[in-house]
């Protein structure tokens, strides 16, 4: 077998060039070292909080009737509301200005795009992710080690406050309404106060269904004095009575008793009293006295609401809950330079193989004797 189409010659090409090889490898691996000391140590920090349920913040929940549980932990809508603020431009411009990561990234606040660079800069940085139990961890990287911590925590603290920002804001928007509809039924109270006065005034109604319980008895007893009156009037007649003193003031008092159940049961011309007119306020009176009495409901029911609210919103409570602290970390997180040295070792090796085995093989091959299609 001709050892050029054989391993041999492989294996005899590689060991004709062993030690410029080693020596390729060598100084890669050398070059690799020096380069990665010049690289700074980064360290790893990383906080795990979760998110606070955000029933925690609806005054309807917190102040709902006794007997009722509000869970304390969050789920669902809360945790991705944390995740979308954690990584939102919000969080990265505050810990920019927070940090002055201009100066630490060695950027010139004045410059094109400088804050964009500061923020792509930040998130190459720091990561956030979701644990499979439901926890949010942040993640950030720096040279110092209690720099890292503190960013993380920081980091943890602006998510809060972002959050309850958002939350108060829309507390602050919900109080508005509700002093908005206060003020409104506050000025038609002041209204139908205004109309039952006035109607008091014009028809004579204060307490209307004492007012008629008042009425029907005094009809029923004045009916009862005229048919005795009457009675006693036609008997005299009948037997011939002459006594014309005493007939004179029966029937004046059977006029006055008919005149008065006329008033009262709304048959007189006169403008003593008119039932009918005390019926017709009575029944305007009943209808917005029930409109005061119904909007008055309704005021105390806004109020207790917008002080509800209000306690909410003076709680201040937290839309996380630290689970754990960063804390300033003791081993660096990269460069791995043991790594970085033993890989560019082995590529180089591995190319410089490569490359032998093709430059023998192309050394092999006759060019002057290939025909023109290359056979």
């Amino acid at each position: 077998m001709n050892t050029n189409e054989s391993l041999l010659g492989v294996f005899r090409t590689i060991y004709q060039w062993r030690k410029r090889l080693l020596y390729a490898t060598l100084g890669v691996g050398v070059a690799t070292a020096l380069i990665s000391l010049l690289l700074a140590n980064y360290y790893e920090a990383s906080t795990t909080f979760y998110a606070a349920n955000s029933d925690l913040t609806k005054p309807d929940r917190v102040f709902g009737p006794p007997g009722s549980y509000v869970e304390y932990f969050g789920s669902g809508a809360d945790i991705d509301r944390l995740l979308t603020i954690a990584g939102s431009t919000q969080l990265v411009d505050r810990m920019i200005d927070t940090f002055d990561l201009f100066t630490r990234y060695n950027i010139d606040p004045k410059s094109e795009k400088a804050r964009e660079r500061a923020r792509l800069k930040l998130t190459s940085h720091m990561s956030i992710n979701q644990t499979k139990y439901d926890g949010i961890t942040i993640q950030v990287e720096a040279t110092d080690p209690q720099d890292a911590a503190d960013m993380a925590n920081s980091a943890r603290t602006i998510v809060d406050h972002i959050t309850r920002e958002h939350i108060r804001n829309s507390q602050k928007l919900l109080l508005e309404t509700y002093q908005i509809s206060i003020d409104q039924k506050q000025v038609y109270l002041t209204n139908l106060a205004d109309s039952l006065e006035g109607i008091q005034r014009m028809f004579g109604v204060y307490d209307y269904r004492l007012q008629y319980q008042v009425i029907g008895d005094q009809i029923s007893r004045k009916t009862i004095q005229l048919a005795g009156d009457e009675a006693r009037l036609e008997t005299y007649r009948r037997i011939g009575y002459n006594n014309r003193d005493t007939i004179a003031n029966i029937t004046a008092r059977v006029a006055a008793l008919q005149t008065e159940l006329a008033d009262l049961n709304g048959t007189s011309d006169g403008k003593r009293f008119n039932i009918r007119d005390f019926g017709h306020g009575a029944t305007l009176f009943s209808k917005v006295q029930q409109q005061f009495e119904n909007t008055k409901n309704q005021l105390s029911y806004d109020m207790e609401k917008a002080n509800h609210l209000q306690a909410a919103m003076d709680g201040d409570t937290p839309a996380v809950i630290p689970f754990e602290e960063a804390l300033a970390p003791e081993i660096k997180i990269r460069p791995k330079r043991a790594f970085m040295v033993m890989t560019a070792m082995v590529l180089t090796l591995v190319f410089g193989i490569s490359f032998l085995l093709v430059k023998r093989q192309y050394e092999l091959i006759n060019w002057k004797q290939l025909t023109p299609d290359g056979r």
